[in-house]
């Protein structure tokens, strides 16, 4: 029997760059589409025949790729991989970059649940990011993804967008509702060091609101998914029942996963891969080499903070001492104490003699809680 993990291809590509994104993506390089479809299509040739229960295609902008690319992917990972009867395969898509005729296409190649990047439906707060798509471009392309047959889709929202009210939050969500989608992704915005946006703000450009209109906007946000029957499985996400996103679940799990293509990060038989996010060098790498990878070493405390950074984003699920234990061989009640009471104490989590799970007010906070343990 092969050995399961999820697959993970990244897109590098965009058709603009968001002002807030800080993720190995780019404009302007249409040229080198090609060559980087041949170089994914190679890492995929030297890559183990996995089991995978799950496939995401992400970036980036993945509905941005040409069809006969996006095609020939998607025929090369069925044909490589031995994928599940039961596959959730994601292809992430942006407004206005993919057609009813696209969707199509992917069904047909086991594509089976999209995850569309619309922020939001406003479109006065678009143009304050950057984004190259308005809300009538949203709701045309959800509406083309339900006429190509897909029953399972996910929308991703932004908030603390800059110009953001709490009431243009409210009706953004009343908007998403009323799409019905079987999974919700709503996101505080980071402002990420040295991106546009950062520097739009330093410059008092624009304003973005303040904590506490953040948080409101965050409560909102929860309270009507809640209201309308979405469970809050994730710190940002929210599904119907049974349509959570199982590749994303595997990640915070610590499952395995292999990252194929510019900038992707593997965990496989025990280590920790990455390869490059520039792509052009990730094309040659593959074109001199065949393999682009590099191992990623760490110490103890590293591999701890980084399992429960992912780990606690489960926000459902109590995390036992003897879970952590068992799965980086450390003592984490003995080594931890200290934090995890003061934690406790301010109201960040609810601790037992055998686990300790977040409280309303440590989802909201789960950055003070890393940092916490981070001092040990």
């Amino acid at each position: 029997m092969p050995e399961k993990a999820s697959i993970y291809l990244h897109i590098p590509f965009c058709r603009s760059k968001c002002a807030y994104c800080d993720f190995p993506s780019f404009a302007g390089i249409e040229e080198l589409m090609e060559p980087y479809t041949a170089a994914l299509a190679r890492e995929i040739d030297a890559a183990a025949k996995l089991q995978a229960p799950t496939v995401y295609i992400g970036g980036g902008t993945p509905s941005y790729l040409p069809a006969p690319l996006m095609e020939a992917l998607l025929k090369k990972v069925i044909g490589h991989f031995y994928l599940e009867e039961q596959v959730e395969f994601t292809i992430e898509a942006n407004p206005g970059t993919a057609s009813e005729s696209n969707f199509r296409l992917w069904r047909r190649n086991r594509v089976n649940r999209l995850s569309i990047g619309v922020q939001s439906f406003n479109g006065r707060l678009l143009k304050n990011i950057g984004r190259g798509h308005n809300a009538a471009d949203a709701r045309n392309t959800i509406a083309a993804a339900r006429a190509a047959g897909f029953d399972n889709l996910s929308i991703d929202l932004i908030y603390g967008l800059p110009g953001q009210t709490l009431s243009d939050l409210k009706e953004d969500m009343r908007t998403l509702l009323g799409l019905w989608p079987e999974h919700a992704s709503v996101y505080q915005l980071i402002l990420e060091e040295g991106t546009p946006l950062e520097k739009m703000v330093d410059k008092g450009e624009v304003s973005l609101p303040d904590d506490d209109e953040t948080f409101e906007m965050g409560e909102a946000a929860t309270g009507a998914l809640a209201e309308a029957g979405y469970g809050h499985y994730e710190i940002s996400n929210y599904a119907l029942p049974g349509r959570e996103c199982r590749h994303n679940t595997a990640y915070w799990l610590g499952k395995p996963f292999l990252g194929l293509g510019s900038g992707a990060h593997s965990f496989i038989n025990g280590r920790r891969l990455a390869n490059p996010e520039n792509v052009q060098e990730y094309i040659q790498l593959m074109e001199s080499k065949g393999s682009a990878s590099t191992e990623i070493v760490t110490d103890e405390k590293a591999r701890t903070i980084d399992y429960l950074l992912m780990r606690l984003r489960l926000i459902n699920k109590e995390i036992s001492f003897k879970e952590v234990g068992d799965t980086l061989s450390v003592d984490f009640k003995g080594h931890f104490n200290i934090p995890l009471t003061k934690l406790q104490a301010g109201g960040y989590i609810t601790l037992t003699d055998s686990s300790f799970r977040l409280s309303n007010k440590g989802i909201r906070y789960l950055d003070n809680i890393i940092l916490e343990l981070s001092k040990v």
